[in-house]
């Protein structure tokens, strides 16, 4: 699973980092928790746990088609 995360709060704006999930059993935790409204805590686990693909300054494409995008702001 392949996951875009838009970090803006107070100490970051508008950072975005490409992340991949490759353990099963995460990625079907991450699942289960978007299914039931639980963006944050899904949030949370993938900007902790999962492995940095690469930092994607404003205005720039990801290589990768993210399968989920995260905006840190709006959960």
């Amino acid at each position: 699973m392949i996951a875009l995360l838009v970090m803006d709060n107070r100490n970051v704006s508008n950072l975005r980092v490409l992340v991949s999930v490759s353990q099963k059993d995460m990625r079907e935790q991450i699942i289960s928790l978007l299914e039931q409204d639980r963006g944050r805590e899904a949030f949370d686990i993938l900007k902790t746990k999962a492995e940095v693909k690469e930092y994607l300054p404003l205005g720039r494409k990801p290589k990768f088609k993210p399968e989920v995008t995260l905006f840190e702001d709006m959960l």
